[in-house]
């Protein structure tokens, strides 16, 4: 390398005295010399990036060489979800064992916030955020401010925080936590990016694509809404969220994709009567009266006692104004003794 430097240079300063004497120019030597150095710092680019990427690994190693010690109980404690044993178990941890003491105090920080004990995971959150040099330990105690704040309704607090974390690590639960909180301060437009931000980072985060359908539903945009929702419907494995999306397909008038939630709960293993119910109530919906009839009448052959299905199958009779079919099922509901307000108010 340094020979070659010095030959660039020898080389520049001939080229130099040349056009400083006026002497003719040779042209080739200076494109020679220019698209050397156009290399060179071609080279320097590369060698840039392969240096960050080794600071990162760095970081990450850091981080990781902070593993605890298998003798230890309370991370143990903490991983079963014993929180109260394991801040009992910290506590005296901390004390005895101070190469670990930062990690434990992370821990101890974690714990009392699952015990719903602010105060004192506070202390230890900013504990760790004085003393430490570490940026890999600093995140988490910045994570876990904001889980704190958040969990008392603070959410600007929570967002300050989250970002400081955001800024020495990236962990991809960070932008979802930050779009949660403008959500709960009702900035949907300002939850967007956060969500599209977890997304790229995880695509197949079945609840940020969900959340991010809510902000633009919010908004007024149901097309983006419902493509980010659609997205979810294919990831989502929470019976309360999909039944929740269904409900708002259902709502919007998207009946066709409210059946597709109550089938992907159906694949999920969710073989129950309210299942098959939402799916025949959507099909009546949608003035598939045949496919509606057939699941309604299997519906209350099996589960005869439920009211609900009742409820749904005679109002959808009654809309369509099928009297013959209509005074069939009166006359079931009289039989099993099948009583209800909606069911007089359908009927009156």
């Amino acid at each position: 390398m340094e020979k070659w430097v010095n030959d660039w240079h020898y080389r520049y300063q001939k080229l130099k005295k040349a056009i400083q004497n006026s002497d003719k120019v040779n042209e080739n030597l200076y494109e020679e010399l220019a698209k050397e150095c156009g290399a060179i710092l071609e080279t320097w680019m590369e060698m840039e990036d392969k240096l960050d990427d080794i600071k990162e690994l760095k970081a990450q190693t850091k981080g990781k060489a902070n593993s605890i010690p298998k003798h230890l109980e309370g991370p143990t404690y903490f991983q079963l979800e014993m929180f109260g044993k394991a801040i009992k178990t910290l506590k005296t941890e901390i004390a005895s064992e101070k190469p670990e003491e930062l990690i434990l105090y992370l821990y101890l920080g974690f714990s009392y916030l699952y015990e719903g004990k602010i105060d004192e995971g506070k202390e230890a959150f900013l504990f760790v955020i004085h003393t430490s040099s570490n940026s890999f330990e600093k995140h988490f105690a910045y994570v876990g401010l904001g889980c704190l704040y958040g969990r008392i309704h603070q959410y600007e607090d929570a967002i300050h925080f989250f970002e400081k974390a955001n800024s020495l690590y990236k962990n991809v639960d960070v932008p979802y936590n930050i779009g949660m909180a403008f959500v709960m301060l009702k900035k949907y437009e300002l939850a967007i990016p956060y969500f599209e931000k977890a997304i790229k980072a995880n695509v197949e985060d079945g609840e940020a694509h969900y959340l991010l359908g809510s902000c633009y539903l919010k908004l007024g945009n149901e097309t983006k809404a419902f493509e980010a929702w659609y997205s979810a419907l294919q990831l989502l494995e929470y019976k309360d969220l999909l039944v929740t999306i269904a409900y708002e397909f259902e709502r919007y008038g998207y009946y066709s994709a409210a059946i597709h939630c109550y089938k992907r709960l159906e694949a999920l293993g969710y073989t129950e009567s309210w299942v098959d119910h939402g799916i025949a109530w959507n099909y009546g919906l949608l003035e598939e009266k045949d496919r509606a009839i057939s699941m309604f009448e299997s519906l209350i052959a099996a589960n005869g006692d439920e009211v609900n299905i009742w409820i749904s199958y005679l109002w959808l009779l009654s809309k369509w104004d099928d009297k013959e079919r209509l005074k069939i099922v009166i006359e079931k509901t009289k039989q099993k003794k099948i009583e209800h307000p909606l069911i007089d108010k359908i009927l009156s």
